[in-house]
C-alpha cells in the first residue's frame, strides 16, 4: 500500500509542480526553469523543480538494468547555477534502503535534437560504515534528455 501511494505521489509530481505560481524569480534564468522531467539513456527518470535561488529538488526513479534500488522514486536534492547542477540521491526512504548515495555532477547543454541534455559524472558510494579496508566508489557518466511534460494540468 505505502509503495502505491509512493508510486501515485510520484506520477502526480509533474502536474502539481506545474501548478506553481510563474514568478520563478532567478530561476527563468536557466533553459528549462521550475518543474522538468529527464530520462537516461539507461532509462531512469528524474524530476526536478529548480528554484529561484538555483537549490534544486525532486525525484529520481532508477531504472538502470543490473543496478538495486530500481523502480522506488528517491528524493532528489542539489543546486543549480547557470548551466552547471550538481545534485545527489541516498537511496533510502520509507520503502527500501540500499545503503548507497549517488552524487552528480555536471552541466546542461543543448542537446543533438534541439532540446537539452544534463551530462553528468557520477560516484556512489555506500553509507555503511566500514572498519576494514577502504571501499573504492564506483564512478560513470549519465546523460539525461529533457522530457517536455504532456500530462494535464490543473486550472
Amino acid at each position: 500500500m505505502r509503495v502505491t501511494a509512493f508510486l501515485l505521489a510520484f506520477s502526480l509530481l509533474p502536474t502539481l509542480l506545474s501548478a506553481q505560481p510563474a514568478d520563478r524569480g532567478d530561476a527563468s534564468a536557466h533553459p528549462v526553469p521550475g518543474a522538468s522531467s529527464w530520462v537516461s539513456r539507461q532509462g531512469s527518470v528524474m524530476m526536478l523543480d529548480v528554484g529561484p535561488d538555483g537549490l534544486v529538488q525532486g525525484y529520481f526513479l532508477n531504472n538502470a538494468p543490473g543496478k538495486g534500488c530500481r523502480g522506488i522514486p528517491y528524493t532528489l536534492r542539489g543546486r543549480m547555477q547557470g548551466e552547471a547542477i550538481s545534485f545527489q540521491v541516498r537511496w533510502r526512504n520509507g520503502v527500501a534502503d540500499c545503503m548507497s548515495e549517488t552524487q552528480w555532477r555536471g552541466h546542461m547543454q543543448p542537446s543533438r535534437n534541439g532540446g537539452f541534455e544534463i551530462v553528468a559524472e557520477w560516484q556512489r558510494s555506500s553509507t555503511v560504515a566500514t572498519t576494514s579496508q577502504e571501499v573504492v566508489p564506483e564512478r560513470g557518466v549519465d546523460v539525461f534528455t529533457y522530457r517536455a511534460h504532456t500530462g494535464p494540468s490543473i486550472p
